[in-house]
């Protein structure tokens, strides 16, 4: 399942991915709650395996954040470019460290158009990877 963070547009991002995985925004998970970021890694925990997309970096791209429980992926972008995810996550999923829930379970990813980094959980490397050439 992916969840999608509450400041990504529905219309850009949540609806694309719906058509190639489950999925729900933060806010259908606790409807009467205002989640903030500190919340997110602790809401995560209550669903099997769960990937968290976001695009904010400074409260999501933390080592700190790694867990067994989880994924969590942050897309580098501006705002205005948030429609380059669901493109970009289609492509992450066809590396073999992403490829299957069990191989994402445990990274905090930051996914760019040039690169994607990441921490694992249990290891204090930070991982480098470059796009496949297309």
């Amino acid at each position: 399942m992916f969840i999608i963070d509450n400041a990504l547009a529905d219309k850009l991002v949540l609806e694309p991915i719906q058509k190639i995985a489950t999925t729900r925004p933060v806010r259908d998970i606790r409807i009467y709650e205002i989640v903030k970021d500190e919340r997110v890694p602790v809401l995560l925990r209550d669903f099997p395996s769960p990937t968290f997309i976001t695009i904010d970096e400074a409260g999501f791209w933390r080592r700190h954040l790694c867990s067994h429980a989880y994924c969590i992926l942050c897309f580098a972008l501006l705002d205005s470019q948030q429609w380059l995810i669901p493109s970009l996550l289609r492509r992450l999923l066809r590396l073999p460290e992403f490829k299957t829930k069990a191989k994402r379970m445990g990274k905090v990813a930051r996914v760019s158009q040039a690169s994607i980094k990441y921490y694992q959980f249990g290891d204090q490397e930070l991982h480098v990877l470059s796009w496949p050439k297309i």
